[in-house]
Order: structure tokens, then C-alpha cells, then sequence
């Protein structure tokens, strides 16, 4: 309860200390300090103020921050080492965030134990292996999520239509994870699916979008929809082939713009293009869809993306370590992606289907490609 209280406390004091003038931004301290003075003096048991400050700040640090982590200084090295096993071990196919202090699956894997199991976009973890995830830092959710391949972890989650939390055994596993998806969904109607942003997916996206072109193909459906990675070079690179030089993305800091990547002169495909988008668009997908929509090369069409725009950064704080955001994305049109996320330029009003439907069937697709065979319907 108290840590909740200063919790509470901190946050509040933070979002008033960022609009208001600069000179009170440390007047918080003050009634922290007073508040700490009244809990230990008259609070009826004991305080245990190391473990109930160290909830305070970070509370206060991923209420600024979701994405935010603290770090003890004693932790650093394990916290390094967590991230560099994490590149090799297996895993249950979630991508998490943090939103309104709970930890939010923000896509999942296809063919992963977590999509077997019917786990959904917008789904909340409660505990892994009976332990509470709510007061952990990210690095150590996700490093508790992975594993060696064919052991098993138990996850509690919770969704808007349950009563209570239900309880899933996953099985981490190697997952595959192919570059791109693509056919030809209708007749000179391309489909490129972007699935992750890992070396390589520039020249095989340049490399479909030449066979389409050979092909006659007139119209193309560049699906973002589960893309998560945040690979800010990559995601240049991909964004190039639609765009030419003209502005990707903007870098943006405290002071301003710190720096435009812009394009070069070659464009591979050049016709009309929709760029499917849902919350489940994440970091450098973003990127890409924003940069296409401003640059007038095709069209969002979806769902707002989930808004992961920025770069973080190790800084060090006292003893203590901070992963936080020091930079942020904007598109060529100077909108921050950072909690805005991209909104498309044609809404797909049936946003709860769309990701959660009775059945298999694909209805954003769907509605796509009927956007481009009767263009005259203004299929959205």
C-alpha cells in the first residue's frame, strides 16, 4: 500500500513537474521527502524504505517511460549478460511492452507456442512461473519468457472478456523467422508481408518488388500488421525502395530535430500501394509506414500502430543505470510516433475484428484488396 501511495505520488509529481516552469521541478522533493518523514513516523509497523523507495522510482521512471527500465548498479553485468543470451535462446513468440504499469503482448508469433495457444495481441500477463511480472523491469519479463528449446514456462494472463486470469503452460521453441510473406493476392494485386526486420529483408523486398514489376502487377498490399523490431537502419532501407530522396524519418531529442535520413534517387516500385497497419505495428515498421504515407507513395490503411518510436539508451543514474528514452522518431511530415503512433490515412472502422475474428478469415486483407478492385466503394 505505501509503495503504492508513493508510487501514485511520484508519478503525479513527475507529470507536473514536466508542465510546469522549469525552477519547480524539484519542489516535489520537498513533500517526497515530508511524506517519507510521515510514513516512518507514523505508520504502524516497521518500513522496509529500501524496497519501498526502489518501487517509488520505478514507478516514476516507467510512468514517464513505459518502456523504461531501472537498473540497480549491482545488476548491470547480469543485465548485459541477459541481453546478449537472450539473441540465442528460445522463446514462446511475444513481443511485450509495458502500458498503464501492466505488461501488454503486443504481437505474437506465428506458428509460436503462444499463437497454438490462442494467445491475442492486447492480452495482459499477470505472472510467469507464478511470479508476479508487475513490479519487474522489462529485460527481466522478457529474459523469464525464454529459455532453452522445450522447456516449458506458465503464464498467467488476462484479457478484457475474462472474469479471471487463465493460466497457459507454452513451450519455448526456435521460431523461424522468414523475412517476408508474399503472393499475388488477385489478379495485378501483389502482397508483401513484412514479418521482421532482420538483415537481409531490404534486398529480399527489393527483389519481389522487381518480379512484381516484370509481372505487370499495378497495385501492392505492404502488410506491417506483427512487425516489431526496431531496427531504425533497416527500416530506412525498406522504406527507400518506395520513397526515393525524399525525407524516411526525422531524429528528434529535447532541443529539436537532431537529424533527417533521407532517401536515395532509385525507387523500385512506383505504383498505387496500401500499407496494412493495426496496434500490432511496432518500432521500426512505423518508421516505413509513416514515411510512405507522408512521402504520397501509397496510403495506411488499418488501425493506429502501437507508437514505439524512439531510441533508447543505457545512461547512468547515481549508482544506479537507466534504460530510457533519449530520442524519438518522427515521420517527414514532423508527427511523433513516440505514443502516437502512425494514423492511417483510411481507417478500418471494424478495429475489433479485425484482430480478433470469429474465424480465420482476414478481414483488413480482405477489405484491401477490395479497396483496389472497387476503388469506387472507397472499401474502409
Amino acid at each position: 500500500m505505501i509503495s503504492g501511495c508513493l508510487v501514485l505520488f511520484l508519478s503525479i509529481g513527475a507529470l507536473l513537474a514536466r508542465t510546469g516552469p522549469k525552477d519547480n521541478s524539484y519542489a516535489y522533493l520537498t513533500i517526497f521527502s515530508n511524506v517519507v518523514h510521515l510514513v516512518d513516523s507514523n505508520y504502524v509497523e516497521d518500513v522496509d524504505f529500501h524496497k519501498v523507495i526502489d518501487s517509488a522510482l520505478r514507478g516514476m521512471v516507467e510512468n514517464v517511460d513505459p518502456d523504461a527500465s531501472l537498473i540497480a548498479g549491482k545488476d548491470l553485468d547480469a543485465y548485459k549478460k541477459e541481453l546478449e543470451e537472450a539473441k540465442s535462446r528460445a522463446g514462446v513468440g511475444l513481443t511485450i511492452s509495458r502500458r498503464l504499469g501492466m505488461v501488454l503482448v503486443v504481437a505474437v508469433e506465428k506458428d509460436s507456442s503462444a499463437a497454438e495457444n490462442k494467445i491475442r495481441p492486447g492480452d495482459f500477463i499477470r505472472s510467469i512461473d507464478s511470479q508476479y511480472v508487475q513490479p519487474l523491469p522489462m529485460y527481466r519479463i522478457d529474459h523469464l519468457l525464454k529459455g532453452d528449446p522445450g522447456t516449458q514456462v506458465k503464464i498467467s494472463i488476462f484479457r478484457s472478456a475474462m472474469q479471471k486470469p487463465v493460466d497457459f503452460v507454452l513451450v519455448r521453441k526456435p521460431i523461424r523467422k522468414p523475412y517476408t510473406e508474399n503472393y499475388v493476392a488477385q489478379q495485378n494485386i501483389g502482397y508483401i508481408a513484412i514479418r521482421h526486420l532482420l538483415p537481409g529483408v531490404d534486398s529480399e523486398t527489393e527483389r519481389k518488388l522487381e518480379q512484381y514489376t516484370q509481372q505487370g502487377i499495378q497495385s501492392l498490399i505492404l502488410d506491417l500488421r506483427g512487425c516489431t523490431e526496431e531496427d531504425q537502419e533497416l527500416a530506412a532501407k525498406v522504406a527507400d525502395l518506395f520513397v526515393g530522396a525524399t525525407p524516411i524519418v526525422q531524429v528528434g531529442n529535447r532541443d529539436g530535430i537532431a537529424q533527417t535520413i533521407v532517401g536515395d534517387e532509385k525507387i523500385v516500385y512506383k505504383g498505387n500501394m496500401l500499407v496494412l497497419t493495426d496496434y500490432t505495428t511496432a518500432g521500426g515498421a512505423e518508421i516505413i509506414a509513416g514515411a510512405i504515407q507522408d512521402s504520397g507513395a501509397g496510403k495506411a490503411f488499418g488501425i493506429r500502430t502501437y507508437g514505439r518510436g524512439g531510441i533508447r539508451k543505457l545512461v547512468p543514474a547515481g549508482e544506479n543505470w537507466l534504460v530510457l528514452t533519449t530520442q524519438k522518431y518522427l515521420t517527414p511530415k514532423g508527427r511523433t510516433i513516440l505514443t502516437n503512433g502512425i494514423e492511417p490515412a483510411i481507417p478500418y472502422k471494424e478495429d475489433v475484428k479485425a484482430i480478433e475474428p470469429e474465424d480465420d478469415t482476414d478481414r483488413l486483407l480482405q477489405k484491401a484488396i477490395e479497396y483496389f478492385r472497387y476503388p469506387a466503394k472507397k472499401a474502409a
